[in-house]
């Protein structure tokens, strides 16, 4: 099962996408506001979409243990929540020109320190990276949102260095939202990449 962020046209297009593929795609929307102060209220949304999505796993012939988290743009810090071993049942990860730092973002005009380092990927490769699951990061090589490739960068710098078992795709033409913006080969072979990828986890968890 995967969950995507949001009910607008590009992400219930991923949805039916990633349902065309075999898979369940779940899109919602949530409360996070970029730069606002919203990740706390962003991330109990998450949380309560997935606990909802797991308790009626019956309902929508789903596995409650096999969940794969999607995440676009400033959505970047939700995947945390699977980043601390607090959910096992995540198999997998997707982030597309995700914020995987957001210390150095303008959410720091809204949000406390603690808050950013909590809400922000990176800070779990400081800390455990065994327990962040398989990560594949979709890059926009001109990205034009201040920072975001910066934070990818080094993010995937860190990973390496932990050995985490991250994967990066990059579009050296890609601007922000590539799957959606820069209708080329590239960004279809990063789609599939990425649906590949969510494929190899669930059967890679034993079915």
């Amino acid at each position: 099962m995967t969950v995507l962020r949001s009910l607008w046209r590009i992400f219930t297009s991923w949805g039916r996408l990633v349902a065309a593929s075999g898979l369940v795609g779940v899109t919602f929307t949530h409360s996070l506001e970029y730069p606002g102060k919203s990740l706390e209220k962003g991330a109990h949304d998450v949380r309560a979409v997935v606990d909802y999505v797991r308790a009626n796993a019956d309902k929508y012939n789903v596995d409650r243990d096999r969940i794969r988290l999607i995440a676009y743009s400033a959505g970047g810090p939700m995947l945390s929540l699977a980043m601390n071993g607090e959910m096992p049942f995540v198999r997998c990860l997707i982030g597309f020109y995700d914020f995987m730092d957001v210390q150095q973002s303008d959410y720091r005009k809204t949000e406390t320190p603690e808050i950013l380092k909590t809400f922000s990927p990176i800070t779990y490769l400081q800390k455990d990276p065994s327990k962040i699951p398989p990560l594949f990061i979709g890059r926009a090589g001109r990205d034009e949102v201040p920072t975001m490739d910066d934070s990818i960068d080094r993010f995937v710098h860190e990973a390496l260095a932990k050995n985490a078992a991250v994967t990066l795709a990059n579009h050296p033409q890609g601007v922000h939202s590539f799957d959606n913006q820069n209708d080329d080969e590239r960004s279809r072979e990063i789609i599939r990449n990425a649906i590949a990828f969510m494929k190899l986890h669930l059967h890679a968890a034993g079915g």
